[in-house]
């Protein structure tokens, strides 16, 4: 008996500890973004503000469980199997911050690569996996079965199967954690192929986009790794609450890997102006205007000066209008 309580009660405390510190790291991201003063648009300010907003009543919500269990129904075993709030915070928050980001990530693919089929094939996951996020929390509010929670919604959780019968292919949507680690998947390659094909030669623009793919793999492949883990905790270890370690964990690795995202723009402009400053030298900045002129946007194909890339866009003219002188080598972050 002992060991049940611990099985259930151990991952319920780590939970609630790692939820309330990503909770302070969002805090001081959602803090380094306001103090940067990134011109964003209202679109990128709303997401930014309303992913902080839903982490907040997320944590009230996980609060108000954690207390319920763990003080006012310490050695009741009805509280500590009693579902409370969590069928809301966990997997329904969890899948609308999770979506939310992916159809970002998609949108910003759209910018890099002008594909329609692999922006609709994102999206269309990540609205699918928040979908069926959503109707685990259903399921967990209807049967109200703390223990037998993966028995119960397996057919909601698992990941997704194709099966090949007599020419036809049955699907089974079990995709909220598996569609979650795919989106994720899918977005870190795709942002890799495409980044990697902007390089231009120039020292700090490939600087700058190397840095980009860097924090694109090392967030999204966090998060993917961390829906796989969950997943796989869900499947294998049942009437027990091992995989809410990972679970309260999603959400805000989420949020704060989108805010990462951001907030890196910060460094890369401040790293751009180093470089500005070292290729100051006439002959070598007319040869530099050559290629931008010329080579630049041959390589860049459909973009312009000002387009997006990603995260970034290459805006000459406002480094024209700070400096007064032209850009070298210079790619200014702007969403």
């Amino acid at each position: 008996m002992a060991d049940a309580v611990i099985q259930l009660t151990g991952p319920l405390v780590l939970g609630y500890q790692f939820n309330w510190g990503l909770y302070g790291v969002l805090a001081t991201q959602l803090y380094t973004y306001h103090q940067a003063g990134f011109q964003d648009n209202r679109l990128i300010k709303s997401i930014v503000h309303g992913l902080f907003v839903l982490e907040t009543l997320q944590l009230i919500m996980a609060t108000h469980d954690s207390f319920h269990t763990l003080a006012l129904g310490w050695g009741n075993d009805g509280d500590l199997l009693n579902v409370w709030l969590s069928w809301f915070d966990l997997p329904v928050l969890t899948g609308i911050t999770s979506a939310t980001i992916q159809c970002f990530y998609a949108w910003r693919l759209y910018i890099l690569s002008k594909s329609l089929v692999l922006v609709i094939t994102i999206a269309a996951i990540a609205l699918v996996q928040g979908s069926a996020a959503m109707a685990e929390g259903i399921q967990i509010f209807i049967s109200q079965n703390v223990p037998g929670t993966q028995d119960d919604t397996f057919k909601t959780t698992a990941v997704c199967v194709l099966t090949m019968l007599g020419g036809y292919i049955l699907t089974r949507p079990q995709v909220w954690l598996g569609g979650t680690a795919l989106c994720d998947i899918i977005i870190c390659c795709a942002m890799f192929y495409f980044l990697s094909k902007s390089r231009t030669g120039f020292r700090a623009t490939d600087s700058l986009l190397n840095k980009l793919i860097r924090i694109t793999i090392e967030t999204g492949m966090l998060t993917a790794i961390i829906a796989i883990i969950e997943l796989t905790l869900f499947l294998t270890f049942k009437h027990n609450f091992y995989h809410v370690v990972p679970a309260f964990m999603l959400s805000k690795l989420y949020s704060n890997s989108f805010l990462v995202l951001l907030n890196s723009r910060k460094s890369t402009s401040k790293q751009s102006t180093t470089s500005d400053t070292f290729h100051s030298l006439p002959e070598f900045s007319a040869s530099r205007e050559a290629n931008r002129t010329g080579a630049m946007k041959v390589d860049l194909a459909h973009r312009t000066s000002s387009d997006d890339i990603g995260m970034v866009s290459f805006s000459e003219t406002e480094n024209l209008n700070k400096q007064g002188n032209p850009p070298h080598d210079r790619a200014l972050c702007d969403v």
